[in-house]
């Protein structure tokens, strides 16, 4: 069972000019005890799908797809995959209906918007869709609980059982652990604050990000900053906090002496490593950091990702790192999913990524960072600039930069390829690369 499982995620940006399609439809799993690194080009939607999963967007974000669920049963997660059966075949049906009337409109008709917006639900359909199509077996369900709970009150065993199924498969189908439903509203747009995210944010889920200086209060020192945030979530003395301070900052190489220090007495490095002793404070299960090693020079950063691979193998924490340096992530990373244009483009075991590359970006990517091994070679920089996200191109996002474009690339919007069980692109002529030994053999 995965961590944290992002299903069709759609971020979007509200802007003058219309949205900024920062996520657009993105699926990932993040097993237990693994690291992931998210790599791409500025811009590429890194970020945003990493605080999509922690809820830590702003105002102007709008989520108008996808679910992220977090620490799933594994019962319950059994039958959450039998109701989403069930509804995408209705809403299957419902979508044939809506573009066949979208169709059959002319261009200038009023209708053509709401049935669009209705279409796109479908497609990206957020848990309050999910369960508007199974409204009936949710309520046949909440009928057998009511109808099974004297019984088992009453020591029938075999009630007992049944109410418990009846229990996890009405949990599976209203979509119990998306933590999008938790903050977002039916159309995407942001709720006021739900009590139940201080239970999932920092104790279950932190984030180091990115900037120390700017993420860390110049007034305040650093210790108490720590603190703070352990007695916000916890019922603890200051004496308590403090010692566990003082143990995080062992654990991150960070003498205790400089507890009380403030962060401008710090050197860059320290900063860093003071952001990881804040996230790890609480023991959360899952760790993002974003640009963990941004501003620091190649051996502080050489630095700071031993400690980071240290600490998770002594911890067996999971850990998502975002970065835009593949060689950064190469070094900690189990497997490495890659994003343009607010989609993943590629994800594979780390070595696979290496040497059997499937996705041309991918492959650009990768010529255009330095080796330590083998002969020298001339650095090749991918042509051209990212794409606008607010009118990406027809089709296959980097067709206008690709040099294996073809006609179907500019016009058709490429599959996800699973060459192998672990390994996908999404690239018309994947599997012709996967067959040819990948890209970084031709």
């Amino acid at each position: 069972m995965p961590l944290v499982s992002v299903r069709n995620l759609k971020t979007y940006f509200k802007i003058r000019q219309g949205w900024v399609k920062a996520v657009d439809g993105v699926s990932l799993d993040i097993d237990r005890g693994e690291t992931v690194g998210l790599v791409g080009e500025s811009g590429c939607g890194k970020t945003t799908l990493a605080y999509s999963i922690a809820q830590l967007l702003p105002s102007n974000a709008h989520i108008l797809g996808g679910q992220v669920f977090f620490e799933s049963d594994a019962t319950g997660e059994k039958y959450r995959s039998e109701y989403w059966r069930t509804a995408e075949e209705r809403m299957g049906r419902d979508l044939q209906t809506a573009q066949a009337e979208l169709a059959r409109l002319p261009p200038d008709s009023g209708d053509r918007e709401s049935l669009g917006e209705k279409a796109a639900r479908i497609q990206h359909p957020l848990s309050s869709v999910y369960r508007t199509y199974l409204r009936d077996e949710i309520a046949a369900l909440e009928a057998r609980i009511r109808e099974l709970t004297p019984k088992a009150e009453g020591g029938n065993a075999a009630a007992r059982r049944e109410l418990r199924d009846a229990r996890l498969r009405l949990g599976a189908a209203k979509q119990q652990g998306d933590l999008i439903d938790l903050t977002r509203r039916s159309d995407g747009s942001l709720r006021e604050y739900n009590p139940k995210l201080n239970a999932v944010r920092w104790k279950q889920i932190s984030v180091v990000f990115q900037g120390a200086m700017n993420a860390l209060n110049p007034v305040y020192a650093v210790g108490d900053q720590i603190i703070e945030a352990i007695r916000a979530h916890e019922d603890v003395s200051h004496d308590m906090a403090r010692k566990r301070v003082e143990k995080l900052y062992r654990l991150v190489g960070i003498p205790v002496d400089r507890i009380d220090n403030f962060p401008h007495e710090y050197s860059g490095g320290m900063k860093q490593r003071a952001m990881i002793a804040m996230a790890l404070a609480l023991d959360p299960k899952l760790v993002i950091m974003d640009e963990p090693t941004t501003a620091l020079d190649v051996i502080t950063a050489a630095k700071i990702m031993d400690e980071v691979l240290r600490i998770q193998k002594d911890l067996h924490m999971t850990i998502v790192i975002i970065s835009h340096d593949v060689s950064v992530v190469a070094k900690v990373a189990d497997r490495i999913a890659v994003m343009y244009a607010g989609k993943v483009i590629e994800e594979s075991l780390s070595n696979s990524v290496f040497y059997k590359t499937l996705h041309p970006y991918t492959e650009g990517l990768l010529g255009a960072f330095p080796s330590v091994k083998g002969g020298r070679r001339r650095l090749e920089a991918i042509p051209g600039n990212p794409p606008s996200l607010v009118t990406p191109p027809s089709g296959c996002s980097f067709h206008p930069r690709c040099k294996y474009a073809k006609e179907i690339c500019s016009t058709q919007d490429p599959p996800d390829v699973f060459c192998e069980p672990n390994h996908r692109a999404h690239c018309h002529f994947a599997a012709d690369f996967y067959a040819q030994g990948g890209l970084t053999h031709l």
